[in-house]
Formats: C-alpha cells, structure tokens, sequence
C-alpha cells in the first residue's frame, strides 16, 4: 500500500456504494427539474442570466433531451453498466444547465453535482453492479480523497461565514426559526421546554454549537482518532438541518460523501452469534445482510456462551453492551447507538485500550 496522496491504493468496494448513492440523488433531482419543466415556463424563454453566450441556451426542446439524457446517465450507473462514465456525462450535463441561467443556481444543487463528478473520476465501478459482481485488488484514492476535501471545504466555509456574521454569532438568525417550533414543542414537551426555545441566549448557545460543529467536521473528520466521532456529530447535525430546514438533498449529498471516509478495507472485525439460540440466527441474518459496507465477518458458533461477541480489528473481543458498541460503529443502520453505547461502556472501553 503506498502512501503518497496521488498514488495512495486502497480497496475500491466502498466506492461503488458511493456511485449508488450519488446517482440516485442525482436522479431525484432531475426528476424534479423536468417536473417544473412540465408544469412551468421554461426560463430560456423567460428573463434568465446565461454564463455562457446566450446563444449555448438551449431550446425548451433541447433542455428536455438534456434532462433525458441526464435522468438515463443516472440509472446507468445507478445499475452499473458504464457506471463511470455515465455518471460523469450525468454530472456534466446538471453543471451545463447551471451555466445557461444562473438563477437556476442553488449550493445543495451544485454540491451534489460537483460530488457527482468527482465521484464519477473514482474507481466507482468495481462493486455495487446488478450484472457483475466485484471486481478484487486496489485502485487509486486521489478523486476519493478529493471528494473529502470538497465536504471540508463546504463545512470551513460554511462555518467561517457565520463566524464572522454576527446575526449568525448572536442567535439572531437561528430565533426566528426557533420560533416556528415553539407551538409542537409546547403541545408535546411543555412550556417550559417551549421557553426555552424561545429564550434568546439558547439560539446563542445553538449558533455557537452549530458553528463549532462545522469547522470540527472540517479538519476532524481526516484524523481517524476523531473521524468516527466525526461521522456521528455530521449524522445528527444534518437530522437537525432536515427537521429545522427546507434544503432540498443537501444533508443527504453530504451524507453520502461520508463514505469516502470509510475505511476501504473489508471485513478486518468479526461478529459471532450463538447459533443455538433463535435469537442469534436471526439477528446475525439480518446483521449479516444489513453488513453491506463489508466490515465483518459473520459466524455462527454452537458452544458461544454470549449471545454475541464481536472483535475489532485488533482481534480485541468484546461482549454484552461493549459487542452491540463495536457492531454499532461499523454499520450504517446502527450508527446512531455508537455514541451512547460508548458512554455507556466508557470503563471498559479504557481497561481494553
């Protein structure tokens, strides 16, 4: 394995889930172009503002075999036949519509499309295909990492920007929108929770909070004593956006970025379950299907006292709440356990370490 930034090779696997996911944002958000295509006017014919010479605008005709063509570059990779460069012709055609009207323009659009194609420059093709299974051996990470770079650049701007907005230091941005929520949170929590809500010093603290959170996710998430703490604040900092915001896929562009942060190695740990026990049957199918970032391998043992024992990658057992923390880390759908399990089992974290 080598480690300079342009020749660094890692296992691509991870990376096809990556093309997946991209592609089927992608897709979402052609679909809802050619729906305002359908029921509105289309804005080449309307007052629009082209970076390009006005005469690259292409006819509402041409736009819509734009969009054909994009929505059919999305399902080819989505399925992974010429998943590559179909998903960069994809790409490629979002980032020309940007430039034939630039009030068309919106960063969460952008974002997923710059994502997109830099995903598309990725050895993206190797797994994660309806006609071929995966394709084993290494392959370059430079456009993996590039795409890492792109979320940290979004999370340190962002963060910087509202650092030095002092509406956005004092709360007074977050307020109004707190606001909006103060009428549920009285009905189901209380109004004494609403009034806190309300209070002006808590949109500081959360003004703050958010603030810290971003530029932590900017340089925190390339440590990897701190990328998985990263990845569960990022997770419930964007569960927050979505349940505050309307920003369209936004938190589910940088969701899906995460992934090039995931270790490309496959199944280091291992999970065992206590094949005599029904419930070990079940949960290590389940644990074994949902398991489709490839970090484990499952086993079923017949004289396993526990009813799940899980290693890390330094063959580390671990049992009870430490086994379902270890599971957590590494599987999408539990993620959100990780952290708390970790508190809970703090003690016996630091006896093993």
């Amino acid at each position: 394995m080598t480690r300079s930034w342009l020749s660094e090779e890692r296992d691509a696997y991870v990376l096809g889930l990556a093309r997946v996911a991209f592609a089927t944002l992608l897709l979402l958000l052609t679909l809802k172009l050619a729906g305002e295509l359908q029921r509105g006017p289309y804005f080449g014919d309307v007052f629009h503002m082209p970076l390009l010479p006005e005469s690259w605008v292409p006819s509402r005709q041409v736009y819509g075999a734009l969009l054909a063509c994009q929505g059919l570059g999305c399902v080819l990779a989505l399925v992974g036949v010429v998943a590559r460069p179909a998903l960069l012709v994809a790409a490629l055609c979002g980032l020309y519509g940007f430039f034939c009207d630039r009030l068309q323009y919106h960063n969460n659009r952008y974002e997923l499309l710059l994502l997109t194609l830099l995903v598309s420059l990725s050895p993206c093709d190797r797994s994660f295909s309806l006609f071929a299974g995966p394709r084993p051996g290494t392959a370059p990470r430079w456009a993996a990492r590039l795409v890492g770079a792109q979320l940290a650049v979004v999370y340190l701007a962002s963060s910087l920007g509202k650092s030095f907005d002092a509406d956005w230091r004092s709360g007074a941005v977050l307020l109004p929108r707190f606001a909006l929520g103060v009428p549920y949170v009285e009905q189901y929590l209380g109004s004494g929770f609403a009034a806190l809500l309300s209070a002006p010093w808590f949109a500081h603290a959360a003004a703050v909070a958010a603030i810290s959170s971003e530029l932590f996710l900017a340089l925190g998430l390339w440590f990897p004593r701190t990328r998985a703490l990263c990845l569960w604040l990022g997770l419930m900092f964007h569960a927050g956006i979505e349940v505050s915001a309307r920003v369209e896929l936004f938190s589910y562009t940088m969701l899906s970025g995460y992934l090039v942060f995931v270790t490309p190695e496959l199944r280091e740990r291992s999970v065992s379950w206590n094949a005599r026990s029904k419930a070990g049957q079940t949960l290590g199918r389940l644990c074994s299907r949902f398991d489709f970032l490839a970090r484990f391998r499952h086993e079923q043992v017949d004289g396993q006292a526990s009813l799940l024992v899980a290693r890390d990658r330094a063959g580390v057992p671990h049992r009870g709440l430490s086994a379902w923390r270890e599971l957590a880390r590494a599987t999408p759908l539990l993620f959100p356990l990780w952290l708390p399990l970790s508190i809970v089992t703090w003690r016996e974290r630091r006896e093993t370490s």
